[in-house]
């Protein structure tokens, strides 16, 4: 650690401490851990100015703690201390910074849980799943009669979260903007408003194509435009939807996409409560048995950092083998 003094306004904060007469070894702390942050700063931005204190980007805090768990290897414990301590810096000088961008971050938790069996689905259930969906099992004739206009809609929904991670409502929000049909890509908008490039399998793309393809042209998604890609179904008219008021078809909502799921399982005779979210914990669970490069999946997941994937890193720790063999198909194990 750099013994350079604290910039000082950050001194004036340890002062403000001591006078509110904390314990020598808080103070103590609170001034090594801000030394550490601000030796940090000075190497990524070369200063340790208020200035760059006060303009520090959530990406920079980010990247901040990302550096402690990965390359210091700090423990979650210590690393939402050091977010404490940076908060506590940040609302001391509320009153010239109005908002800062440690309120941006989420420390991990401290006390872990592991997913139970009921938040994920195993590869059995799956193909049970998929199969339904491309199926006429269990529809009366009318429902047999119009089934084929959205059965690949249905299943390329679920193949997005079981084999991308897609949350729902990043593929509730997808666009033709955002399908790419010629480099068998998806770009996906992340939280922070940066992007990812998904790319789709050949069959998965032809499965994309297909559902696009069955939508009739007056009503169907118009290619690189802002019209929604997942397009509701009226039942009663036997077509798709279109809305009047935004001029184009009518997107397929997250309440909706829930809706299909709850009686895609219920067709399946699979067990009540399958989501989206178990949906994508598969997906996650999944990698990380295969192994697969952190930073990859992170990325894939359009996750601000691994820590996000300490609950999953937490299940697969402790999960029996029994149920790791359920996850993926025999040959694989």
């Amino acid at each position: 650690m750099n013994e350079k003094a604290l910039p000082s306004f950050a001194d004036d904060f340890i002062q403000d401490l001591t006078e509110k007469d904390r314990q020598p070894s808080t103070i103590k702390r609170y001034t090594y851990d801000l030394l550490d942050f601000f030796e940090w700063l000075e190497i990524n931005s070369g200063t340790r100015s208020f200035e760059a204190w006060k303009n520090l980007t959530p990406a920079m805090i980010e990247q901040f703690f990302t550096y402690l768990i990965k390359k210091r290897d700090y423990k979650v414990r210590t690393v939402r201390r050091i977010y404490s301590v940076l908060k506590q810096l940040a609302l001391s000088h509320s009153h010239s910074v109005k908002t800062h961008a440690i309120f941006s971050y989420s420390p991990p938790d401290l006390k872990q849980t592991a997913l139970q069996t009921s938040e994920w689905i195993s590869y059995n259930e799956e193909k049970i799943l998929i199969s339904t969906i491309s199926s006429l099992h269990g529809l009366s004739e009318k429902q047999q009669q119009v089934r084929p206009h959205f059965s690949g809609r249905n299943e390329l929904i679920i193949r997005f979260f079981l084999s991308y991670g897609l949350s729902l409502k990043e593929t509730a929000q997808l666009t033709m903007h955002d399908i790419r049909f010629e480099k068998n890509e998806l770009i996906i908008e992340n939280h922070d408003r940066s992007r990812r490039i998904v790319h789709l399998s050949k069959s998965d793309k032809q499965l994309a194509y297909g559902y696009y393809s069955t939508i009739p042209e007056p009503v169907r998604p118009r290619l690189y435009s802002s019209d929604p890609f997942f397009v509701a179904y009226d039942f009663q008219r036997g077509t798709f939807r279109w809305s009047y008021e935004a001029d184009q078809p009518k997107a397929l909502t997250e309440i909706a996409i829930q809706k299909m799921l709850r009686l895609e399982v219920a067709r399946a005779g699979l067990r009540k409560g399958i989501s989206a979210q178990h949906l994508r914990n598969t997906y996650i669970l999944r990698n990380l048995i295969k192994k697969i490069d952190i930073d990859t999946l992170v990325q894939n997941l359009g996750f601000r950092n691994p820590l996000s994937l300490q609950r999953y890193f937490y299940t697969i720790k402790f999960m029996p083998k029994k149920n790791l063999n359920l996850l993926l198909p025999e040959d694989y194990m």
